[in-house]
């Protein structure tokens, strides 16, 4: 009988027979049955599994404290026979340089005699003559002899090619097969090359440069915690994560189900798993043991994945006191552990440790570094064929003993909303970092050529609420991929957890809205530029933008050619696609970083108008894009928004002559200072426009432009889960216009809202037109002085859900509330 993982004190019977205990929450185990089952082979199997509340001294990953504990059984359970002699957790090594595969499969309870057969099947990729198989590869050694190997043209496994090597290997005694066991591997090797001016290596696979474009996987569920509900899920993350650009995720302080590491053998996507840690209070003689066996045992599960590059053993500072701070301010109180172990399963082995608080945990950490050093030595020894990081290390707690000791990667943490502040801080990291360089170590050590990598970053935290996170993301890993230093990057995060709201994907796996393809940024090949995604320009302003480019994918190019195109929307929503535009060669050269030449060009001279820089780059062999990127300025002119002309009215945020919400609304105050006003539930907004010189008579046609959404009391990420409302407009209490308005979305798309300090809050352009028998009608309706223009949410109608009307330097346009008269 075996258990995937059931957290944490696990105790069996069979037909009330002890089958006996186990402890750890991570890893496989087993039972044998066979002596409790009847005569006719049947049992009645109870497991009984306790996970205590004071767990610090367990490696618990994000349930101290964090997110929903599993406790209980969470992998896989099942039962097959089993011969008494049989084949044990093996190993297959590749060595590429010498193209062969290594075997180290021992074998339980062998005889002399007993033999090994081993048989290799070829993927279809290696099929010769093309369309026939080549014959399975059979070999059979004595057990318990040398390693055996095979030595042949491998192909190499990769992301991009996952090919895989499946295999059957059969234990044999007198010509009888006692034990079989059918696996598979790849051949792929994961090393660094040294940088020829003493900076941080770079990553290689198989020999090839890697820039790895990662997303922190916490590999949470709302239907099972730690448990996906079916199998599907767990592909669906793998194949979601590679649509959006990524080809590395960090499986986050988790030994995850098997299965995830199937899918990414599978489909092609490399990890870094973190082995999880103990609570806080947990550094203790016990807490060190069982994270030591728990770590030895998931090396051994999961050896033979070739999708695994990296472990990593310890996350930031969690269990040696590195939550304490965070946690006073999230329970406002001060934390007191006691430790206790369970009563149950432990054997009476294991002997309780002192009560230790958080406080005093985190003034004890003297030796701590000491043994996460040793932990990354027998991580080294244990598996000297992946990188091994000591402690993925977080910027701010940037404390003595909070940092790298011997590392094989030098990676830090950072959460920054802000472009200038994220621009420097990151181009600070990559200057500090060099060959003999203290920065990020702890006294005693330095750097040496290990890799550097950001192994989380955001603009937004755990703690930020539900917010969007296209905006930061695309100025971040734009900043990022300009770093020849940098050799990976990992986002946080692929999914939402719980109350954690920064993933990809929301917790049930839904995608949200980006306002652009991921892949702008996160690609193997990228188009960079050295600018704030949008900022204020004055008309005709000379800009001058520098671009790089980063060149890390399989394929080779012939001359580049960089095309540019500046195109603009004015105030009136008028769309300029040819502002200027521009074409040069640029450099695009194969596993780099290096600057592709500059774009100059003069902004528009009259505002105001959002203008658009797009930037392409273009291989000239077949005139495929291979890359791309854009840029945005609002040209604003002396007075902005402009005053009214003789045939344009405008109706600004916060100058209503009239407002009634059911729900409540924005305050004059808070409408002009944001550019836009809302009210919730029904109601509406009303302006006086004055038609002083304005020749209302003789108007043939009167158009109007908003951008109006719903309105939302948060401030959530566009995606599936749609918030609408009803929106009307009259003039002079004349009906012109009634429609429904989807949504109060927020994404990229809402540019001037950020611009302006909010949260990409936008609407929907909507333009309406009032002409003949309606026009006359909304004349005969008004007086000679005014014309009111009203827009509402009626409170009969079933989509009331508010409404939010922008100015011109909210939203996604820059066009307020506007009246055209044309004649």
């Amino acid at each position: 009988l075996t258990i995937g993982a059931a957290d944490f004190f696990t105790e069996g019977w069979c037909n009330g027979v002890s089958l006996g205990r186990h402890k750890g929450g991570y890893t496989p185990f087993e039972f044998d049955l066979t002596d409790a089952l009847d005569t006719e082979g049947r049992g009645v199997v109870v497991l009984r599994v306790e996970d205590s509340m004071e767990n610090a001294q367990q490696p618990v990953g994000k349930q101290w404290r964090w997110y929903t504990t599993t406790s209980g059984i969470w992998q896989t359970v099942f039962v097959e026979p089993r011969h008494q002699s049989y084949i044990a957790p093996f190993r297959i090594t590749p060595d590429l340089a010498a193209n062969r595969a290594i075997f180290d499969v021992p074998c339980v309870e062998s005889r002399d005699g007993d033999e090994l057969e081993i048989v290799l099947h070829h993927p279809p990729e290696a099929m010769r003559p093309e369309n026939q198989r080549k014959r399975p590869h059979r070999f059979v050694v004595r057990v318990g002899a040398a390693l055996g190997s095979i030595t042949e043209n491998f192909l190499r496994w990769d992301h991009h090619s996952p090919t895989l090597y499946h295999l059957d290997l059969r234990l044999i005694r007198d010509g009888r097969v006692l034990d079989e066991v059918r696996s598979y591997f790849g051949m792929r090797e994961i090393t660094t090359e040294a940088a020829a001016d003493g900076g941080p290596a770079a990553l290689c696979l198989n020999g090839r440069p890697l820039y790895l474009r990662g997303a922190l996987h916490q590999s949470f569920y709302p239907d099972g915690v730690y448990t996906a509900g079916d199998a599907a899920t767990l592909r669906n993350d793998i194949a979601l994560a590679k649509k959006a650009g990524f080809d590395f995720l960090r499986v986050h302080i988790k030994i995850d189900d098997p299965l995830l590491l199937y899918y990414a053998d599978t489909l092609g996507m490399l990890l870094m798993v973190d082995f999880p840690n103990f609570g806080e209070g947990g550094d203790t003689p016990l807490g060190r043991a069982r994270f030591e066996s728990m770590m030895r045992a998931a090396i051994e599960r999961d050896f033979n994945h070739p999708s695994i590059i990296a472990w990593c053993m310890f996350n930031e500072t969690w269990g040696f006191g590195g939550q304490v701070e965070l946690f006073k301010w999230i329970e406002e109180k001060k934390l007191a552990l006691p430790l206790q172990t369970s009563n149950i399963a432990s054997g009476g082995e294991e002997k309780e440790s002192a009560p230790v608080t958080a406080d005093t945990r985190k003034l004890a950490n003297a030796n701590a570094q000491k043994w996460v050093a040793e932990m990354w030595l027998a991580a080294k020894r244990l598996d000297p064929t992946r990188l091994i990081e000591d402690m993925s290390v977080v910027y701010w707690e940037h404390r003595e003993y909070y940092a790298h000791t011997k590392t094989d990667i030098n990676s830090w943490h950072f959460y920054i909303d802000d472009y200038q502040r994220a621009r420097e801080h990151i181009e600070k990291v990559a200057r500090d970092t060099y060959a003999g360089s203290r920065f990020n170590y702890v006294p005693g050590f330095e750097q040496g050529s290990a890799p550097l990598i950001t192994s989380e970053y955001g603009g937004v935290g755990a703690l930020d609420g539900d917010r969007d996170i296209s905006w930061s993301f695309r100025f971040l890993t734009n900043a990022l991929r300009r770093q020849p230093k940098l050799s990976a990057y990992v986002f946080t995060q692929l999914h939402d957890v719980e109350w954690e709201y920064n993933g990809f994907l929301n917790y049930d796996r839904t995608p949200k809205e980006f306002g652009y393809d991921p892949t702008l940024v996160n690609a193997a090949d990228v188009l960079t530029v050295d600018s704030a995604p949008i900022r204020r320009a004055a008309p005709g302003e000379r800009v001058r933008v520098e671009l790089s480019s980063s060149h890390y994918s399989a394929r080779t190019f012939g001359d580049v050619i960089g095309q540019w195109r500046l195109s603009g929307v004015d105030g009136l929503a008028r769309v300029h696609a040819d502002l200027a535009r521009g074409s040069a060669k640029i450099p695009f050269t194969q596993g780099r970083v290096e600057s592709a030449g500059v774009v100059e060009f003069a902004l528009p001279e009259d505002g105001p108008m959002l203008c658009k820089l797009t930037i392409q780059a273009v291989d000239t062999n077949d005139g495929k894009v291979i890359a791309g990127n854009y840029v945005e300025y609002l040209v604003t002119g002396p007075e902005y928004p402009p005053a009214a002309s003789e045939n344009v009215l405008r109706a600004a945020p916060g100058h209503w002559s009239d407002a009634v919400w059911s729900e409540g609304g924005s305050t004059r105050e808070e409408a002009n200072a944001a550019d836009e006003c809302h009210g919730a539930g029904s109601g509406f907004f009303e302006w006086s426009l004055p038609l002083a010189g304005v020749d209302w008579a003789g108007a043939r046609r009167v158009r109007i432009l908003c951008e109006a959404s719903s309105r939302r009391q948060d401030t959530p990420q566009t995606s599936l889960d749609l918030f609408p409302t009803t929106l009307r407009v009259l003039l002079n209490g004349e009906l012109v216009h009634t429609a429904a308005v989807p949504d109060h979305p927020h994404d990229t798309r809402g540019v001037l809202s950020y611009l302006r300090g909010g949260r990409g809050a936008y609407g929907y352009l909507t333009q309406i037109v009032a002409e003949g028998e309606l026009l006359r009608r909304v004349r005969e309706a008004g007086d000679a002085g005014h014309l009111r223009l009203r827009c509402e949410v009626p409170p009969d109608v079933p989509a009331r859900n508010g409404l939010t009307l922008y100015g011109p330097e909210c939203g996604r346009y820059p066009v307020g509330v506007t009246v055209v008269l044309e004649s």
